[in-house]
């Protein structure tokens, strides 16, 4: 087993290793799909080691066994990986706590007495509110400010009269400031036009594939360089198109839903098809 670089965390130690044991074995992605019955989306999370698009922690390590199992590896330290990922959590056990019973004397039947100073405080405090009210009912209900030559009401004060009239003051200084203030206009922001995808031109001894899905279907299309121009998994309803130099290596899952075309040729794919899954060149 290589090396594995110290930068990378545990989880994507876990998904090198798997990748690089699958691709030494010479099988795609799509050939661990139809054994393990696991979901593209699936496979490529466990190998970019990203474990947080799984259903969660129980179903990562049985995905990480089984495929370690497929690929004839040893399930230990990888599985020992996963546990540096997702520590074991330790169940300990409740505390017994033991019961004291505090004992109290029994209060006796004069202990209700020292609640008379609080019914004495609210008695208070109940005068007072009502007094306040009294005094405050007496005085005037509103005033008249007169601002600009316009009639201003102010809600009704229980303040004395002194600060009633410096109050009026301040109000008749600040309105023509408010008054006179400019309304701001809110910015208007120009809408920047949507860019328009183009297809891709084919240069000077490359040709084109294009793949049209009616179904979901799981791609990869590599040209003469190993390069891959398409590869992942399309949805339904797709129209992939891309450049390269022949010869091309594909493999197309759910093949019988897929249409292709080979630099505008339609290919039939019906003869290629094994099961599923359809691997083939196009020179």
């Amino acid at each position: 087993m290589q090396p594995q670089d110290s930068t990378l965390s545990p989880a994507q130690q876990i998904g090198q290793q798997l990748r690089t044991a699958r691709e030494a074995q010479g099988l795609s992605l799509l050939d661990v799909v139809d054994r393990l019955k696991l979901s593209p989306r699936q496979l490529e999370a466990i190998e970019a080691g990203q474990f947080d698009r799984l259903p969660g922690v129980t179903f990562v390590r049985g995905f990480v066994r089984n495929y370690a199992r497929f690929l004839e590896l040893d399930s230990d330290g990888l599985m020992a990986l996963l546990d540096a990922q997702f520590p074991p959590v330790k169940v300990e056990p409740a505390p017994v706590v033991a019961a004291v019973a505090e004992q109290r004397p029994a209060r006796s039947g004069k202990n209700w007495l020292w609640l008379l100073p609080l019914l004495a405080a609210g008695g208070v405090i109940g005068w007072l509110q009502f007094a306040k009210q009294t005094t405050s009912s007496s005085e005037p209900q509103a005033l008249q400010l007169e601002v600009q030559g316009a009639s201003v009401p102010v809600v009704e004060s229980s303040l004395p009269a002194a600060e009633q009239k410096a109050e009026a003051s301040a109000m008749q200084a600040v309105a023509p400031v408010v008054a006179s203030a400019p309304a701001v206009a809110a910015p208007v922001v120009a809408a920047n036009p949507a860019p328009t995808a183009s297809a891709p031109v084919a240069a000077a001894g490359e040709k084109s594939v294009r793949l049209t899905t009616r179904q979901e279907s799981w791609v990869e299309v590599s040209d003469a360089h190993g390069k891959k121009v398409i590869f992942g998994l399309l949805p339904a309803g797709s129209d992939k198109q891309a450049t390269g130099v022949p010869p091309f290596k594909l493999t197309i899952g759910n093949a019988a839903q897929v249409d292709l075309a080979y630099d505008g040729a339609a290919v039939d794919l019906k003869s290629k098809i094994r099961g599923t899954t359809a691997k083939f060149e196009l020179n």
